[in-house]
């Protein structure tokens, strides 16, 4: 089975993607020279991972803060763009009416790949599709890419950062606990993994447990102190972590404890076993992130803010769902001091150590409200669940109150079924 990477890097024919560094176009094996616009890249990649056609107004809306022709820059744009993509026998670039798609059936993209692989459940992936997929990470989403005054375009980019890295630290979880724990890559995973989120208690604990399976206790207790200084620093619980390296050090006998790596038993090459979540309760946990709102076309520029409509729903959410005995819900100071830090959600998410986070956005336009939530699994980076509800705001106090009701049994159901 040829990897991942080698598909995007050596392809003999046909035409490759990569997102997740700077954007590159192989066609042929042969890197494709791009026009230097970044609004161009934007567009590409905007429309590379749309689930659905999006409106040209949208389009300008995105990446067009200017009054002069943003629809002109836009058709300008799209010639371009079918000038790299299009075949002599098919179009890539798809208009229809006021709207505009991507046809990349038969191109290799590494971020929809990845994409494709989180939906279908990282977890259930085998070693080797896993291995292919960590090498597709060779930077961040869109490498050096932003762009100034589109400040929606920057907003949803930071977005997909966040969910590509949670991905990531999500595939790199399952190698950990994949692969054998004398693997040579097994180190390099781990510090990866640590990186992306540090203060992930399991990535604390499989380093803990790696290092100490090859005698290295000195280097246990270094790593232990200077991690203790890291979550102190953020007023994190640190103990479950120091709790884990008491029952990692009471399994292993004295003489192994103090072994240098070579003279390791066999047993030594099992996979490292991460532990569970605590399961003294039965309940799934959940962070109802802020809410945050986003100006509608034609409205105000600016990229999403928080407060008003967004700050109201969502303290109406949480409390409506903290009075369901289903499931613990994470009281709304905690949620709303993160969000002034601009802590990302899935790193919130395990900060708080939930199982769940659900976020939201607020957008009026076109004498409607719409409501879209995601609710996402925290270990996984699965998305379990996402809607988008619409209203007519003819009262504003109603439809919200319609809205919470609808996103709360929502959220409800899908937490009982997973």
């Amino acid at each position: 089975m040829e990897s991942a990477r080698s598909s995007l890097d050596g392809a003999a024919a046909g035409l490759s993607v990569r997102l997740l560094g700077p954007l590159t176009v192989i066609r042929d094996g042969a890197t494709v020279q791009l026009p230097a616009s970044r609004k161009l890249r934007a567009l590409f990649t905007y429309l590379a991972l749309a689930p659905h056609a999006v409106g040209r107004s949208r389009l300008c809306e995105l990446l067009w803060d200017v009054p002069n022709d943003p629809r002109g820059e836009l058709r300008w744009c799209l010639s371009k763009l079918r000038g790299i993509f299009d075949e002599p026998d098919r179009h890539r670039i798809e208009t229809s009416g006021d709207t505009v798609a991507l046809d990349l059936k038969g191109i290799s993209v590494d971020a929809v790949d990845v994409a494709s692989a989180a939906a279908s459940g990282i977890e259930t992936l085998n070693l080797e599709r896993l291995q292919a997929l960590s090498r597709l990470f060779v930077g961040d989403f869109l490498d050096g890419l932003e762009i100034d005054r589109s400040p929606h375009f920057n907003s949803w980019l930071i977005a997909q950062r966040r969910r590509f890295s949670s991905w990531h630290a999500a595939i790199l979880e399952q190698l950990v606990s994949k692969l054998p724990a004398d693997a040579d890559e097994m180190f390099a995973h781990l510090e990866t993994w640590l990186e992306l989120n540090p203060f992930d208690e399991r990535a604390h604990v499989a380093l803990l447990t790696s290092l100490a399976r090859r005698g290295q206790i000195a280097a246990c207790e270094d790593h232990l102190a200077s991690a203790a200084q890291l979550f102190a620093s953020e007023d994190l619980d640190f103990g479950r972590v120091r709790e884990a390296w008491r029952s990692i050090r009471s399994e292993r006998p004295a003489a192994t404890l103090r072994a240098q790596p070579a003279l390791l038993p066999a047993a030594a090459q099992a996979s490292i076993v991460l532990p569970h979540a605590d399961t003294a309760t039965s309940k799934a946990s959940l962070a109802v992130m802020p809410f945050v709102e986003e100006a509608g076309i034609g409205g105000p520029r600016g990229g999403p803010s928080r407060g008003g409509l967004a700050d109201g729903l969502t303290h109406d959410i949480i409390t409506r769902l903290a009075k369901l005995r289903d499931f613990f819900v994470i009281a709304r100071g905690s949620v709303f001091a993160l969000a002034e830090k601009n802590i990302a959600p899935e790193d919130a998410g395990r900060r708080l150590n939930v199982d769940y986070v659900a976020t939201g956005t607020v957008r009026s336009q076109a004498g409607r409200v719409a409501v879209s939530v995601e609710l996402v699994e925290v270990r996984t980076a699965r998305i379990v669940w996402a809607e988008t509800f619409e209203r007519r705001p003819d009262d504003i106090f109603a439809v919200l109150d319609d809205i919470g009701d609808s996103i709360v049994s929502s959220i409800s159901a899908e937490i009982e079924m997973v």
